[in-house]
């Protein structure tokens, strides 16, 4: 009994920490004409707002052109970023230490997180290709990586 107990705790916290989400992209005539996924792992707060981010910032380009969503229930969310400290940039780091100090909500600290991450893909994933044509050597793709993990994570 105890055995599946463990078993149970163990598999729900793996999965407590992990989600993902998809929306499709529809044209006026309700025709799928492309669509946006989103997940994290290992994201314990603010873990959906974070993943309705990365679908919006997925989805607006289509939505300025006049496209719609499937869960336009992301078009009535606020998602400006609150302010970092002055003279600061937000991280990983500094966003959960104002959210445990109840400077922002658990809200807009998934939506930092979720920002925070995709600048740094916006860094990572153009290096990964560079790196594979060999437009960069080893080294130098070894100082983008570092440069951007320290902006995303402070640390």
């Amino acid at each position: 009994m105890y055995r599946n107990l463990l078993k149970i705790t163990v598999v729900l916290f793996f999965l407590s920490g992990c989600a993902e989400r998809v929306i499709d992209i529809t044209d006026q005539e309700g025709k799928i004409v492309g669509g946006c996924n989103a997940g994290f792992d290992w994201h314990f707060y603010g873990l959906q707002d974070s993943i309705d981010y990365m679908l919006y910032e997925c989805a607006k380009e289509s939505i300025a052109k006049g496209f719609n969503i499937s869960d336009e229930r992301l078009l009535t969310l606020d998602f400006t970023l609150p302010q970092p400290p002055a003279g600061e940039s937000w991280n990983k780091k500094l966003a959960m230490q104002h959210f445990h100090q109840n400077r922002i909500t658990e809200r807009k600290l998934g939506y930092v997180l979720a920002a925070i991450e995709y600048e740094y893909q916006k860094v990572a994933w153009p290096a990964e290709d560079d790196l594979a044509d060999g437009k960069i050597t080893q080294a130098e793709f070894n100082k983008i990586i570092k440069d951007a993990k320290f902006k995303w994570l402070g640390e």
